[in-house]
């Protein structure tokens, strides 16, 4: 069957106009296939550097929160940068550290925690460090972050501390009836006998416990540095009570699926106790406990660091309790403990309370 010449003729291209003079206009661009290559990609130098950075932190044993805030650190510089065009860690020099410096305050304030300069001054002694690595290691010959201005700090008293009655009531506050209530007394009991950071708390072995000679051995903490703590009777038996009736109870839901890790304190399912649980914790034992304060693991170190104090122990030996590696950083509690001297000094000395009575 033949096709009909108009359905032929429609089928057939239509004829080209002649050029126009001039320059040929360039053929529009094509997709590139494929993943799009970030525009924010590091050198494949940094990732080496951090790399190779990370696995020195773990083979002289850093603390595993120490190693994750130092990658965090590095690769906040690193970005940091890369906004400047550095690709090579030669390329430092001691004016972009400072330049550096001054991106972290900017920032800071951006976020609205310009009244809290801890954060840079820790992120910046975070890269100090990385530094001094990558000088050891002849990576580079000068170290450009050595004389990088840090911002001043003023070291002022902690927010919230407890009273001793306070602190009684809320380390008295779970329920005993209950398992969870029983393993929160227990962890309330060893955070304010022993004052120690919730990072030590929640890495805590079994094993690192001694019933007989009542002490708690805290392993790698801050500075990676192991110390033997003290635990007073009374919590050393609500311990003992919960490692030997109530954790095994936790333990063995988690032990059928996949074995027990030998953590102190779990939660009801036999799973690691995280922050997220400890704030719970807290949550619940401040609202049994009718206190009006924002109280934390930190709040717990602060308070019985200044009772103590009050109580008459050398502050040479809080801070070795503390684990303060600068005496000056245990020194703050003593002004803690003589505000609130003044207080009960003001309220109690008879020459105050005449003073009073004549200015009504």
């Amino acid at each position: 069957m033949q096709t009909p010449p108009e359905t032929e003729a429609a089928i057939q291209p239509a004829p080209t106009a002649p050029a126009a003079a001039g320059p040929a206009l360039p053929a529009p661009a094509t997709k590139k296939k494929g993943p799009r290559a970030r525009s924010n990609a590091l050198s494949q130098e940094l990732k080496d550097m951090k790399d190779r950075y990370i696995e020195w932190m773990r083979a002289i044993r850093y603390a595993a929160y120490t190693i994750q805030g130092a990658s965090c650190d590095v690769e906040k510089f690193f970005r940091f940068l890369k906004m400047e065009n550095v690709l090579r860690i030669a390329d430092v020099t001691p004016e972009l550290m400072n330049r550096y410096s001054l991106w972290l305050r900017a920032n800071a304030r951006k976020e609205g925690d310009y009244i809290n300069l801890w954060n840079v001054v820790h992120q910046l002694n975070g890269i100090k460090r990385f530094f001094r690595w990558v000088t050891k290691s002849m990576i580079v010959l000068v170290d450009p972050s050595e004389n990088v201005d840090l911002p001043r700090m003023v070291k002022s008293l902690p927010r919230v501390i407890l009273t001793q009655e306070e602190a009684r009531r809320l380390v008295d506050s779970p329920d005993l009836k209950s398992p969870v209530g029983y393993r929160d007394k227990a962890l309330l009991e060893v955070l304010y006998s022993t004052g120690i950071r919730s990072g030590e708390l929640l890495k805590l072995k079994v094993g690192d416990f001694d019933a007989k000679e009542r002490t708690l051995m805290v392993r790698q903490g801050k500075g990676n540095k192991d110390r033997i703590l003290p635990l007073p009777a009374v919590s050393a038996g609500y311990l003992a009570e919960y490692l030997d009736k109530i954790r095994p109870r936790f333990a063995k839901r988690r032990a059928l699926r996949c074995g027990d890790d030998g953590l102190m304190f779990i939660n009801y399912t036999g799973g690691r106790c995280i922050l997220t649980d400890l704030a719970a914790i807290f949550t619940r034992a401040t609202k049994a406990a009718g206190l009006d304060k924002k109280v934390t693991s930190m709040t717990l170190r602060h308070s019985i660091a200044s009772h103590l104090l009050e109580n008459g122990m050398d502050i040479r030996y809080i801070q070795e309790f503390l684990g303060h590696e600068k005496l000056t950083t245990t020194q703050i509690y003593a002004k803690v403990t003589l505000s609130g001297l003044r207080k009960h000094y003001n309220k109690h000395h008879p020459k105050e309370k005449r003073a009073q009575h004549r200015i009504i």
